[in-house]
């Protein structure tokens, strides 16, 4: 039985992650594979060329991307009308949500100091494809 919260695409069974202008990002499943995915769908019916052009090019470097520091597309599809982006899940949880679920409150060291770390270790993996780093606010 599918959560409340669920959106259901043709293909896939979602949970909206974050929402933003021109973007929502999702976790879930497609029917019949067990493994999760990120789905980054276009929020407007009518999307503008630019966020078309946005998610085809985050699509043409996949290959360059090392899944050790990044979602890795998967495919790049239509689903009911709709463009949308498939990645790889690797897992984890937003941060604005694992505030939210502490209702505000500092996090303990230990777990500060493991974000951090991780953080830092994907961000210096990234320097040198520094062209790939996404400046989306999803």
């Amino acid at each position: 039985m599918k959560a409340s919260s669920d959106y259901v695409l043709a293909d896939y069974v979602l949970e909206p992650l974050r929402e933003g202008g021109d973007f929502t990002l999702y976790r879930g499943r497609q029917h019949g594979n067990l493994s999760p995915v990120l789905v980054i769908a276009l929020s407007a019916e009518q999307p503008s060329p630019q966020s078309l052009r946005r998610l085809e090019h985050e699509y043409s470097v996949a290959a360059d991307l090392d899944p050790a520091w990044a979602a890795k597309p998967l495919a790049l599809t239509r689903n009911e009308g709709r463009t949308i982006l498939v990645l790889e899940d690797p897992g984890g949880e937003p941060l604005d949500r694992i505030l939210e679920r502490d209702q505000g409150q500092p996090l303990d060291l230990t777990r500060f100091l493991r974000v951090a770390i991780s953080l830092a270790k994907a961000l210096a993996k990234s320097i040198g494809k520094a062209s790939y780093i996404r400046t989306s606010s999803l």
